[in-house]
């Protein structure tokens, strides 16, 4: 895999949100030369790129994932997929029991 793929990536964004390094040093509070190295250098600090992203509403590290061609990590904590399931399922009754009431409402008003 090519060394510098983030760069690229990057460059591209700012020039469709019309970004400039300029834009950047300013919001980072740094020299513009030092963005301008930044934006040169074959590689970048992971912080930077999380800045990056909060910056310009964009998510690098989700871009930059499909560019690996390995397996996706197993689940590391299935309580958490356990209990996004029981939220989900539960959020699914309470919608059920909405419709169920609004509809009791709209059956009282008629009478």
């Amino acid at each position: 895999m090519e060394k510098n793929f983030v760069l690229p990536i990057v460059k591209k964004v700012m020039k469709s949100r019309n970004i400039t390094g300029a834009d950047i040093a300013r919001a980072f509070n740094l020299h513009p030369t030092s963005v301008n190295g930044m934006l040169h250098r074959p590689t970048m600090q992971v912080q930077k790129l999380a800045d990056l992203s909060d910056l310009l509403q964009y998510n690098f590290f989700r871009e930059l994932a499909t560019k690996f061609p390995y397996a996706e990590p197993d689940c590391a904590d299935q309580e958490l997929v356990e209990e996004n399931n029981k939220l989900q399922n539960r959020v699914r009754e309470l919608e059920l029991e909405v419709n169920i009431l609004r509809q009791t409402i709209r059956d009282l008003a008629g009478k």
